[in-house]
């Protein structure tokens, strides 16, 4: 009697806690985004609260980003005596003790070679021979208009609503060395009031890293299985543009000042493995693949 009720407890804990590779369902995702140049802006006032409290999946970043320190540069720093004699050359080695990005993303974003997810691992980039959008985006760039920004491909395990991390995507051009993150131009170089003399910067917080870039294309992609798959874009597009506002001597007169657009692409969309999705917007597109796949195994080849 006591070894049957044994044996039932160990089957129903067998049933209750499948392994890890039979609780993780893989799927492929290939996303391409594109701009529709020339069309009217479709701006909203404020950006739309972001719903995941979870870090985003960032492929992106580790193939661009450089950490350019100090000791990699051969620098030893300045003396007391340099920061008085030679302040914006001190400042300038400071600021390369930091991670620097390039100032734009390549459309393409891929690993250099063939990649495969293993069971229990993170998502995974695939190399630009994976995907296969390659026909359907030759014929979209001959629309008129047609900008594309980022074509990407990668594996990764669909969990519920509550457990899913989003997906980092930025691409295209880096604004932030002309535009703030209100939009509007950043400030020249100001005039010292008395140039003979060396001036220091002493509003300089040696913590504080380089402005982060503005992307010309930036947010999430949170894709969640909750018995059918579900995805939900959190994307901006920025613009470069201009925009009305009153002068400062005359708040009667408008004046029109260069100004950085934000466009948002907010969707939850229900969709079907295999099949492809268009994510419209009037100043965007997005096209979504969600394929079936081999389920990862030990060896890390499908």
């Amino acid at each position: 009697m006591l070894k049957k009720s044994l044996l039932l407890v160990t089957t129903l804990t067998s049933l209750s806690f499948p392994t890890w590779a039979d609780a993780e369902r893989w799927f492929e995702v290939e996303v391409y985004l594109f701009e529709r140049q020339g069309s009217q802006l479709e701006e909203t006032l404020s950006a739309p609260t972001s719903r995941h409290t979870r870090q985003p999946i960032d492929m992106i970043s580790p193939l661009f980003a450089t950490d350019i320190t100090g000791a990699s540069l051969g620098l030893e720093g300045c003396s007391a005596q340099q920061w008085l004699e030679t302040p914006d050359a001190c400042d300038k080695q400071l600021q390369q003790a930091q991670v620097t990005h390039p100032s734009s993303i390549p459309v393409t974003i891929g690993a250099a070679t063939p990649q495969y997810a293993t069971p229990g691992a993170g998502t995974v980039l695939l190399a630009d021979s994976q995907s296969q959008f390659g026909d359907m985006i030759a014929t979209l760039k001959r629309e008129a208009g047609h900008k594309g920004l980022l074509h990407m491909t990668w594996q990764q395990s669909m969990l519920p609503r509550h457990q899913a991390k989003p997906v980092r995507l930025f691409a295209g051009e880096d604004y932030s060395d002309r535009f703030n993150e209100s939009g509007f131009a950043t400030n020249g170089t100001q005039a010292s009031q008395n140039e003979a003399i060396p001036q220091f910067n002493f509003d300089l917080n040696f913590d504080d890293k380089q402005a982060e870039p503005i992307w010309a294309l930036d947010g999430t992609l949170n894709i969640y299985l909750n018995h059918y798959l579900y995805v939900e874009t959190g994307l901006t597009l920025h613009r470069e543009g201009s925009k009305r506002q009153p002068q400062l001597a005359d708040e009667t007169a408008m004046l029109q000042v260069p100004y950085l657009h934000s466009i948002y692409m907010t969707q939850n969309k229900r969709v079907k493995s295999d099949e492809i999705h268009y994510f419209d917007h009037p100043n965007m597109g997005m096209i979504l693949q969600i394929r079936k796949m081999e389920q990862p195994s030990e060896s890390g080849s499908l």
